[in-house]
């Protein structure tokens, strides 16, 4: 627990140090309890347990979450209802970074540039999804991309267009008046895709880095991944569509760009699409994509569908994810002060979460950065495994005046909080 506490300590002094001009940052949450407790008690959650998630609520909805960059630091605030709980304040000096808290407000902590770049550096290593089972490899991600590249240009080689025709095609406020249709051959996909395969398998660098990804998985076993890889890449083979149309709409002599496309594939046999898809592109600040499947059949004609979608509408942003009652959708306003998320799940019409940030070219830091009356305290003496009581009297200090302020603060900000104790 000491160690993690002390390596959580270093990298979080590590991350403030990308400090820039004057700026604050802040971000207030509120959640739709009234939604949030009916998708929570669909959880099976049981109803004496209930009780404790309105005062977990209240205490979400009052968090706000203050970062300010300035020229040699920064600070960041927690508060509730506008009332500051927990400040953490940095300096950048030549040599490393120092920080002070009201989290621990008897000590003043320096950490060297050297001590976070080696932190850094075996972050990278243990995170083997970055590129391999040793850590980050820039070369077998580069190697990994290659044969990916490969594929995707052979794929794109694969749809050739036909003859135009005039048409009249209304779409998204638009007339278009020509339609190209795209051949697309599959046997050449499934010929690329199969040689992807073989390509992987026979580069070491590139399946270190699946390996790397696929060790996040919990059905990962490393004994039969390889088997397991082929079969799934295998099994994915045999879903491939036997036919593709494409029609791609334009109007004539117009080279602004505008195109709507419209993509269906078809399984042997079949008449109904099994995938459809469609594209519209006015410009960048304005375009919208959509792609539907059928997931699942019960046998009477009740067919289960997936749908996802995006779209860029001006300084509004929105994605989607539907799966028969389920939906999940995340949308984005950009304004000149900053930019607000609404967070949807299962109700498409009222966000469940919003989450507010607002952006402000100015600001100052409001905690002392003075070391005086501080226990001057390096990051590098907790590390000393041999020696703990630098790290036993930081910790005291923590658990006796940070946290014993810190939960006063959030009892008085959040009274809701005290039913939690006697929920049961």
């Amino acid at each position: 627990m000491k160690k993690r506490t002390v390596l959580i300590l270093g990298l979080v002094l590590a991350l403030i140090c990308a400090s820039a001009a004057a700026q604050t940052v802040f971000t207030k949450i509120s959640v739709d309890r009234g939604q949030a407790g009916q998708l929570i008690s669909g959880l099976g959650i049981p109803e004496e347990q209930m009780t404790m998630i309105d005062p977990v609520l209240s205490l979400v909805n009052a968090l706000g979450v203050r970062v300010l960059t300035v020229d040699d630091g920064g600070q960041v605030d927690l508060s509730l209802n506008d009332a500051d709980v927990l400040s953490l304040g940095w300096t950048l000096g030549e040599t490393g970074v120092s920080a002070a808290s009201t989290l621990f407000p008897n000590y003043y902590l320096t950490i060297t540039y050297d001590t976070i770049g080696q932190m850094m550096e075996k972050m990278a290593q243990n995170m083997p999804a970055a590129g391999g089972e040793g850590g980050f490899d820039p070369a077998a991600m580069q190697a990994l991309f290659g044969h990916v590249q490969k594929w995707m240009n052979a794929c794109m080689a694969a749809g050739q267009p036909g003859e135009p025709s005039a048409v009249k095609f209304e779409r998204e406020n638009h007339v278009f008046d020509t339609m190209t249709p795209v051949t697309v051959d599959m046997a050449v996909i499934m010929a690329a895709t199969g040689e992807l395969l073989e390509d992987l398998f026979a580069d070491p660098a590139a399946m270190a880095v699946i390996r790397g990804m696929a060790q996040s998985s919990p059905a990962y076993n490393p004994d039969s991944f390889t088997a397991d890889f082929r079969a799934g890449f295998e099994e994915w083979m045999a879903h491939f569509p036997d036919r593709v149309d494409v029609e791609f709409y334009t109007v004539a002599g117009d080279d602004s760009g505008v195109f709507y496309m419209d993509a269906r594939s078809f399984r042997e046999g079949e008449t109904a699409p099994f995938f459809s898809a469609f594209m519209f592109f006015e410009n960048p600040q304005n375009m919208k994509m959509e792609m539907t499947m059928p997931i699942s059949d019960d046998g009477n004609g009740n067919i289960t569908e997936m749908t996802a979608g995006f779209a860029i509408e001006g300084t509004d942003m929105k994605s989607f994810f539907r799966m028969g009652e389920m939906y999940c959708g995340l949308d984005m306003h950009m304004r000149d002060n900053g930019l607000t998320f609404d967070v949807f799940l299962m109700n498409a019409d009222a966000a469940l979460l919003t989450a507010d940030v607002e952006i402000t070219d100015a600001g100052e830091r409001s905690l002392s950065m003075d070391s005086s009356g501080r226990t001057v305290l390096a990051v590098e003496k907790l590390m000393d495994a041999e020696d703990a009581s630098a790290l036993n009297d930081l910790m005291e200090d923590i658990q006796t005046n940070g946290l014993g302020g810190l939960m006063a603060a959030v009892m008085q900000q959040v009274p809701e909080l005290g039913q939690m104790g006697s929920a049961n």
